[in-house]
């Protein structure tokens, strides 16, 4: 799955308008008084040049002092009217706009939540983060800087143009005279404005993306001596950035200047004309006041549409993530209330990609209780059993049942609450120790967590971190070492108390005096309880119920150690190949 677009668009989609503007249904008030004020601004706004005229032509002229007295007092009052309404406009689209962005990075974040394993396995996570932050951050801009604003400026010229018209139609049409010129100069810069920005925001998605890799992967980078390469790399995608920015910064300096020598040249025929017809002072001035509230808005409608476009091309890769469904985790609606453990796969199929299948017709049955210790060369499938117990990914053929019920037909919830799952890379949230292991679950209290840390004697690792329970882990749990951040995953599961317990090469990564002591604590936690044990090392799967053998994603051999043994076969030659190694 990828939302990612080359494209730059022709036109404005009114499909995914009507939809982005649907977004703010539950903000109405706010959409219609920023209409109303919009509409408000435009009235006001010839208000000013007629006041100007009158006063001029009425008063300025004959000397009336008091007259000029009074009409400035209006005229003042109108500046300030205008403004008090400007204000509230401006705060109204912008409180639309980020209520609006507030709503709909909680839908895309919720969905994102609300996927399965292998859309992550497909998906960037920069482009994810694009998603999030910086493409909803674009949809407030369609409301506050675009669509209203937008209706707003044309409103603005229709209204002004009316007036001018009304004064003097001839006085307009010479003003008018360089209209069709800023008009093919506004769809110009449009076009090509258009086409940079959006190009903008894809090396922005390649940016994100680039360096949330390179950072996660820093330590590998270094290790490989590969900083030179990588930021040769980097330099290349951050030129490709400042030459989209720098070209429609290009098309602004032209565009502006155009405009610029558009509207002093109005101004000059206006001039020209007035005086040669013998037109009053007062007439001429608000003309050149109304030349300028309709070269504004003209202006401002070029770059304002292209804030509109930017807003569509993110809304429609925002749509196309919260449209895309077929990865989406399956919402089972059976809630298992008492959960005994009982694990059963029928003729199970499995595949990452397509058809590549790395489970091949995969059946056994774990009852509640008992111990399932699984083992296999590298890339044989033991990882990808524990992601369908889970329900991280979705089998292709087969079923799993769980309790006698369909693993599909569970609720996630009720499902994973009751699975501990130790992994060999653990993962660490920045936080504190307690908040890494309740994850912020009320039912777990300091008093299960000290338990927990007891029963595999962890106690006086939590007591030798400064601040103890309340030591703040860095992201990802860097500040720890490996060992550590895997006895607190081990702390996790054991405050947890679930009804099974999946260990998956959980003691690897510890030094042997600290497995001795899982391995204690583990037998521990799993009497009673439905256990599943994936480990190289043979050693540590003596003592399970059974063994399931695999190899190429197929069970190939099942049974106890001493029967495995008797066989001869796959599991004995790795028995005595490791055997051989120590």
């Amino acid at each position: 799955m990828s939302t990612e677009s080359n494209k730059t668009g022709a036109a404005l989609d009114f499909k995914i308008i009507a939809r982005i503007i649907r977004l703010a249904r539950p903000y109405k008030k706010v959409l219609w008084t920023a209409v109303g004020l919009t509409l408000a601004l435009t009235i006001l706004a010839p208000i000013k040049p007629i006041l100007v005229q009158y006063t001029i032509d009425n008063y300025i002229a004959v000397g009336d002092k008091n007259g000029i007295v009074f009409f400035t007092g209006l005229i003042l009052v109108q500046i300030l009217l205008h403004s008090a309404i400007l204000f509230m406009h401006t705060y109204t689209s912008n409180l639309l706009g980020q209520n609006v962005i507030k709503d709909l990075r909680m839908r895309v974040y919720n969905h994102i939540l609300s996927m399965n394993s292998s859309f992550f396995d497909k998906s960037k996570v920069g482009m994810l983060v694009t998603r999030s932050v910086s493409d909803v951050e674009t949809v407030s801009n369609f409301f506050s800087q675009g669509f209203i604003s937008i209706i707003g400026d044309l409103a603005q010229i229709v209204v002004v143009l009316g007036v001018m018209f009304y004064y003097s139609w001839e006085l307009t049409l010479i003003s008018l005279l360089v209209l069709p010129i800023l008009l093919v100069s506004s769809e110009l810069f449009r076009r090509g404005v258009r086409k940079s920005f959006q190009k903008v925001r894809l090396q922005v998605s390649k940016l994100n993306s680039f360096v949330q890799e390179q950072i996660v992967g820093m330590e590998v980078v270094q290790v490989f001596g590969k900083q030179e390469q990588e930021f040769n790399k980097f330099e290349k995608i951050n030129r490709g950035h400042l030459d989209a920015y720098k070209q429609s910064i290009f098309y602004y300096g032209v565009y502006f200047a155009i405009v610029e020598i558009l509207t002093s040249s109005a101004l000059a025929l206006i001039v020209w004309y007035g005086v040669g017809a013998e037109v009053s002072i007062g007439l001429i001035t608000s003309f050149i006041l109304f030349i300028n509230m309709i070269f504004r808005p003209i202006r401002f409608i070029a770059d304002r549409y292209n804030t509109m476009q930017m807003g569509v091309v993110s809304s429609e890769r925002i749509f196309a993530l919260l449209d895309d469904n077929k990865e989406k985790e399956v919402q089972g609606t059976k809630h298992i209330k008492e959960f005994k453990g009982d694990i059963v796969f029928n003729n199970v199929w499995f595949a990452y990609i397509d058809e590549d299948y790395v489970l091949k017709d995969i059946s056994f049955n774990l009852e509640s209780g008992k111990s399932m210790a699984i083992v296999g060369a590298t890339g044989a499938g033991k990882s990808s059993i524990i992601n369908l117990i889970t329900r991280l990914y979705a089998i292709q053929k087969g079923e799993i049942l769980v309790d006698g019920i369909n693993v599909n037909d569970i609720t996630t919830h009720s499902l994973r609450k009751e699975i501990g799952v130790v992994l060999q890379d653990v993962f660490l949230f920045a936080g504190t120790i307690a908040e890494n292991v309740n994850l912020k679950n009320d039912r777990i209290t300091q008093a299960k967590l000290e338990a927990a840390a007891d029963s595999i004697n962890a106690s006086d690792f939590i007591e030798s971190l400064e601040k103890g329970w309340e030591y703040e882990v860095m992201e990802r749990g860097s500040s720890l070492s490996v060992g550590q951040r895997q006895l607190i995953s081990f702390i996790r599961v054991m405050a947890a108390d679930p009804s099974v317990l999946i260990l998956d090469e959980a003691t690897s990564s510890v030094d042997s005096e600290t497995e001795e002591l899982i391995q204690a604590a583990t037998q521990k936690l799993m009497k009673g309880r439905t256990s599943i044990v994936i480990a190289h090392r043979l050693s540590t799967v003596k003592e399970a119920d059974t063994i399931l053998v695999l190899d190429k994603g197929r069970v190939v051999e099942q049974g106890t150690h001493e029967e495995l043994l008797a066989k001869e076969g796959v599991y004995n030659e790795l028995f005595q190949k490791q055997f051989e190694l120590t």
